[in-house]
């Protein structure tokens, strides 16, 4: 009897095939759902990445020290930064300057949060490419920027945001400064390759930069405006979730790690209703980027906290919510931006969507190559300086894979 051309059917793979044709999900892709997606993201991105680290090796370190804070009184290695959504009051009132949400004040000074954007893409690009060819070039250039970030004394950032976000004339920052480094998440995703293997970070190196990251965490968990942070109902919780999370982690501090997959099962998954709709967000003049980057956020802390004994992706709460729930909400909307059904954003919402990394990310773990291809033929990343502040991911080959202990 001739072999047959199709693989054998199991009730599993005929179960999955039937759910799929019900879905209506093309026949190449059912065989895919079918057989389980194997998708090899490093290799996918291979030119990308490599054409973006040869760039990196060209860049210098720029830190907080190299454009000076405009408040004189401020320590060297203070991060600094401005809500730009503050403007200016058009008229005499009693507060100078007015909140206009959605747009963006080109004045407000964001220099040290352009830099550590800046620095995470230099750092997560070079660590991707050493990946996949081994050239030690790579490594050695990210670790540059991390030295001069996280540990020489005249570049260093201090561990802490005690001046971010603030809104002139004040002096002080605001706890929502804990949005705008949410890319620190994956500069310790990054630097936690560096630290797993000898001859790259040195025993001193990885020991100064679990230190930093440390004592990131520790204010991220104890300073006031880090606590208001954490204990807030909007995607602030979901931002200092994910940075606390992978700095844990790479700190090794457990019961931080143990803290967070609490908050992501008691506190995070709530914020959605029964839609899969963050309800918080929909009220925002910028309704659809701050849904996309708040489920980014969320897949993102979900990967994080995910373990062979706990996949937080299969979690549901006894209603039924859950991170199926939240993708398959946004899913129609990213697949085609006219399926948004809210009023458009009041800016670049014609930027969006494009990768974004919840969509590669639920992909993998729903087995769901729908997902996935939507994903490929989407744009890498936003265009703009401005769009990339709320952009989490800019190497998910980085993401896919295990990182090291």
């Amino acid at each position: 009897m001739p072999c047959s051309p199709y693989p054998s059917m199991t009730r599993r793979n005929f179960c999955s095939n039937a759910v799929a044709a019900a879905c209506g999900i093309p026949h190449v892709l059912r065989a895919q759902l079918a057989e389980g997606v194997h998708f090899n993201v490093a290799e996918y991105d291979r030119a990308r990445i490599l054409a973006a680290a040869n760039d990196a090796l060209n860049q210098a370190p720029q830190t907080v020290t190299t454009t000076a804070a405009p408040l004189k009184a401020l320590n060297r290695g203070t991060y600094y930064s401005e809500d730009p959504e503050w403007f200016p009051a058009a008229t005499e009132t009693k507060m100078p300057y007015e909140h206009r949400q959605g747009y963006t004040n080109p004045q407000a000074f964001t220099a040290h949060r352009d830099a550590l954007v800046r620095m995470n893409g230099i750092v997560a690009v070079c660590v991707a490419a050493w990946r996949l060819t081994g050239e030690t070039r790579y490594p050695n250039h990210a670790i540059l920027h991390l030295r001069a970030w996280f540990m020489d004394a005249e570049t260093r950032m201090e561990p802490n945001l005690e001046h971010a976000a603030t809104v002139p004339p004040a002096a002080d920052g605001n706890y929502r400064g804990v949005e705008e480094t949410v890319s620190l998440a994956e500069t310790v995703r990054a630097t936690s390759f560096l630290c797993a293997y000898n001859g790259v970070a040195t025993e001193e190196e990885a020991t100064a930069l679990r230190k930093w990251f440390g004592d990131y965490s520790t204010w991220l968990n104890e300073s006031k405006k880090g606590m208001i942070a954490r204990e807030a109902k909007d995607r602030l919780a979901i931002c200092w979730t994910l940075q606390a999370a992978e700095c844990a982690r790479f700190a090794r501090n457990s019961a931080l790690s143990l803290e967070c997959s609490h908050r992501f099962k008691e506190k995070l998954l709530r914020q959605m209703n029964l839609d899969g709709e963050f309800p918080l967000e929909l009220h925002r003049a910028n309704a659809y980027a701050s849904s996309l980057f708040t489920l980014d956020c969320l897949a993102t802390t979900c990967e994080v906290l995910s373990s062979p004994l706990e996949r937080l992706w299969e979690l549901t709460l006894p209603d039924g919510r859950g991170m199926r729930s939240a993708v398959a909400f946004l899913f129609p909307a990213i697949e085609s931006r006219a399926r948004w059904k809210y009023p458009a954003d009041v800016q670049h919402f014609t930027d969006w969507p494009v990768r974004q990394p919840s969509l590669l990310l639920a992909g993998r773990a729903f087995g769901r190559p729908e997902y996935l291809e939507v994903w490929k033929r989407l744009p890498a990343e936003p265009n703009s300086a401005e769009l990339l502040r709320t952009f989490p991911i800019r190497q998910p080959a980085l993401w896919t894979v295990r990182p090291p202990a």
